[in-house]
């Protein structure tokens, strides 16, 4: 079985903003409830209380994303260095770290966090990729990982389940061993949750890139199978979707009911978070009729729960 789950904001990624009518909205559209949603906040901001509080009453968990970025001071964390994995480890944001913990251990309910996700990749300031890369890049962002994790134990943030976010398959992953993700990994007792972000991004990207054609399997498969060999936990796709497109005789529809149609068969992913944004593309499930009308037959199918269990950690 796996839960439902959405980002639905167009444009800022702020889930206040959006509120709880952006979830029942989204429901109405694909006539299930949410088991969840997903959004992001940055080292800008404190612990969202409030809009955990909102997702808890509505009956969904929240996945919040939290980007170890600042863009009050720079608004462009995709094409520069910084300094922020170093800071961290020198004890510089000890105090907004606690902070945010305490914050996050009085909520008291369940919460996701969604730490240096993607951090495989090579566009994020916190990946293994701009920080030393063959020269410890993975090892300072498993450390990173590591010492926040301790800081939100010893304030007794254990409320708090930690979700490990590589990405899957895509031209923009380098494929060298030392970024391999098992050379990520900060080890069992410090994640409860595995995650995958994929995307189909054929035929290109707005930016002029030609991309391939990317199935379920190409998109997630390799990466599934590498997660499900390093330990049992259960996977969250967080981020996922398809532009629309025609290759050959299929299309997005077709994409949509291939891809959850295969997801069935993946026994350890538990969630799954659609990226229902018209952002580089549209990524949205209602960016035709088609697709719309094959995501609501999709999620007609029981397997597919609206209500958040948690599946537990093995430890």
């Amino acid at each position: 079985m796996t839960m439902i789950g959405t980002f639905t904001r167009d444009g800022e990624a702020s889930f206040p903003e959006n509120g709880e009518a952006g979830l029942c909205a989204f429901e109405q559209l694909i006539g299930r409830r949410l088991a969840q949603v997903l959004w992001f906040i940055t080292f800008d901001d404190e612990f969202p209380t409030a809009a955990c509080e909102v997702a808890i009453a509505h009956g969904s968990i929240a996945q919040v994303t939290w980007e170890l970025f600042w863009p009050s001071a720079n608004p462009n964390n995709a094409d520069t260095s910084s300094p922020a994995l170093d800071d961290l480890l020198a004890h510089k944001h000890d105090a907004y770290i606690d902070s945010f913990a305490r914050d996050a251990a009085a909520f008291g309910k369940p919460v996701l966090i969604r730490f240096l996700h993607e951090f495989n990749g090579n566009w994020y300031i916190w990946g293994g990729f701009k920080n030393g890369a063959a020269a410890g890049g993975p090892e300072k962002v498993k450390a990173v990982w590591r010492y926040v994790v301790d800081r939100f134990r010893a304030v007794g943030a254990t409320n708090v389940k930690w979700l490990w976010c590589p990405h899957g398959p895509t031209v923009d992953v380098p494929t060298d061993a030392w970024n391999d993700v098992e050379n990520y990994y900060p080890g069992d007792d410090y994640v409860d949750w595995f995650g995958m972000d994929g995307y189909n991004w054929y035929p290109k990207d707005p930016w002029g890139g030609v991309r391939p054609y990317q199935d379920f399997d190409t998109a997630f498969r390799p990466l599934y199978d590498r997660l499900v060999a390093m330990a049992s936990k259960p996977i969250s796709i967080s981020e996922m979707g398809s532009g629309e497109f025609t290759y050959g005789q299929i299309n997005k529809a077709d994409w949509i009911a291939e891809t959850f149609t295969r997801m069935k068969s993946h026994p350890a992913i538990r969630l799954f978070s659609w990226f229902n944004v018209n952002k580089e593309l549209d990524w949205r499930v209602n960016s035709s009729p088609a697709a719309l009308a094959a995501f609501r037959s999709m999620m007609s199918d029981p397997f597919f729960e609206s209500d958040y269990t948690d599946p537990g950690v093995a430890r």
